[in-house]
């Protein structure tokens, strides 16, 4: 039709006395990616390293549906199993001061703390044991501190749980062992064990021993604890099952360290005075019933360390 005017094709330049202009296009937003599924998010979450427990925290302030997986009892549990091997947040001492004023009681490893300085007073406190996702302190009052007080402690998870990797939440039970001068005839060590289920201590079970106990933690092997007497010169047994508290006389060797060796057996290290080797000494039993410790391995020092370190301070 020739009353209509046919438009010109589109431009994006405009002339303006003679002068050339582009007109730029309009801008469009880069379109977001599709969000992820849950459970894509939660095998992503699944393999963040356990050795700074600070990068999950700070995971679970990204959004609610990330808090909700990082704090689901099931998440944790597949966590844990996941990596098996717990991370180590810090650890406890039982230093009181030094010259330069109050040590933390609890020192870091990691940037994220479950314990800050002011919950624990280095100076009315003992750390006994840690085990199980539990730590096991002894509160006392300094003006009431008897000065001959020989003590120890142990703190486990009472179920069956064979990896104890989720078990901080459940039923526990904690020993206390101490050894008393009063006795005629020498030292007079006990035991008492309290249980979370029944919320009462045992009757203290006492046998005479020679050594006072000392206060450290304890070594947990299968269904017994074993504690330390006197500078490792002797060893206290504890059965949890047979509730049976004996004594065990350790192989005769100076510094000698109980440990757990091969097949969850009861085993002592030390490191030779004069020959630089570390020696490892099994209890092997005998035809007659008893046993014996016998040397197991023989280790040198100088073959595993650079010529010049010191082997003789190790």
């Amino acid at each position: 039709m020739s009353g209509l005017a046919t438009p010109p094709p589109f431009s994006n330049s405009a002339s303006t006395g003679g002068a050339t202009s582009y007109i730029a296009p309009p801008h469009r937003r880069p379109r977001s990616p599709p969000a992820l599924l849950p459970e894509l998010v939660e095998e992503i979450l699944l393999r963040v390293p356990p050795d700074e427990p600070a990068h999950l925290f700070r995971a679970a302030l990204v959004c609610k549906p990330w808090r909700r997986i990082l704090s689901d009892r099931g998440f944790l549990y597949r966590y844990r199993t996941f990596h098996r091997k717990l991370p180590l947040l810090g650890y406890l001492h039982n230093l009181y001061a030094n010259g330069k004023g109050p040590i933390p009681p609890f020192v870091p490893t990691s940037a994220a703390t479950p314990l800050s300085a002011p919950v624990l007073d280095c100076g009315m406190w003992w750390a006994l044991d840690c085990r199980h996702g539990r730590v096991l302190i002894h509160t006392f009052n300094p003006q009431y501190l008897i000065a001959h007080s020989y003590y120890a402690g142990a703190v486990l998870c009472a179920t069956d749980d064979y990896d104890h990797l989720d078990c901080h939440c459940g039923p526990f039970l904690v020993l206390f062992v101490g050894t008393n001068e009063e006795a005629d005839d020498g030292p007079l060590a006990w035991v008492s064990m309290y249980s979370s289920k029944t919320g009462v201590w045992s009757a203290p079970i006492d046998i005479d021993v020679d050594y006072y106990i000392e206060s450290k933690p304890s070594l947990l092997i299968k269904d017994a604890l074993y504690f330390t007497l006197e500078h490792g010169i002797s060893i206290l047994k504890y059965d949890l099952g047979k509730q049976v508290l004996t004594e065990i006389e350790p192989p005769r060797v100076f510094g000698s360290i109980a440990m757990e060796v091969e097949d969850g057996a009861l085993g002592f290290v030390c490191v030779g005075e004069l020959d630089n080797c570390i020696y490892k000494w099994l209890w092997q039993p005998t035809a007659s019933g008893t046993g014996r410790w016998a040397q197991h391995m023989v280790m040198e020092l100088e073959t595993l360390l650079p010529r010049p370190a010191p082997t003789h301070i190790i």
